[in-house]
């Protein structure tokens, strides 16, 4: 843990400075006429999957709030298990965002893959004006059919409407849910 920690703290202070290094290098000159200057996109740093732990409701919130809570956990698991069906059967048909979209999306990232893994950690959970959201940070892993590994990490508020019993995932703020990229 202290080395993955120590390396981590050092990868990212060599990536500012790389940054910091280009954007200087760049400036200092100017650009030369008929040249372009690009500087690549910064990237956040993001906690590995090993790092993210999943967390438990606390036992004060109500019962609409706690099955949310599960809701988002569950979609979590079913990308991890490669089940598109399980995972499109949590989410509403009038997804603001598209359904058919979202299942294309979904399907086509899950062909792609031999393996997946995904962690959830519910951060915070409100229930206002006949809707209920959930805010959880989540880690996912990919191993595609080439072997590759694709690791991403993000923040995503997952929306439910509280008259829907089942509480389907209506739309989302944030970062793409699991990074099912295409919705």
């Amino acid at each position: 843990m202290v080395a993955w920690t120590t390396f981590a703290r050092t990868s990212c202070a060599l990536a500012v400075i790389a940054v910091v290094t280009l954007e200087l290098g760049a400036c200092a000159d100017g650009p030369r006429p008929g040249t372009q200057t690009t500087v690549p996109p910064v990237t956040a740093v993001r906690q590995p999957l090993g790092l993210l732990k999943p967390t438990e409701p606390p036992g004060d919130i109500g019962p609409i709030e706690r099955f949310a809570w599960q809701r988002v956990v569950e979609l979590g698991e079913a990308f991890a298990a490669g089940d598109a069906e399980g995972f499109l059967a949590k989410v509403s048909r009038g997804f603001y965002r598209g359904y058919g979209t979202l299942e294309t999306s979904l399907k086509a990232l899950l062909a792609d893959s031999s393996a997946r893994a995904a962690v959830v950690a519910v951060r915070k959970i409100t229930e206002e004006e006949g809707r209920v959201s959930v805010r959880a940070e989540w880690t996912r892993t990919i191993t595609r059919r080439d072997g590759s590994v694709d690791a991403r990490h993000g923040e995503t508020e997952f929306l439910f409407l509280k008259s829907d019993t089942s509480l389907r995932l209506l739309d989302y703020r944030g970062d793409t849910p699991f990074a099912i990229d295409g919705i």
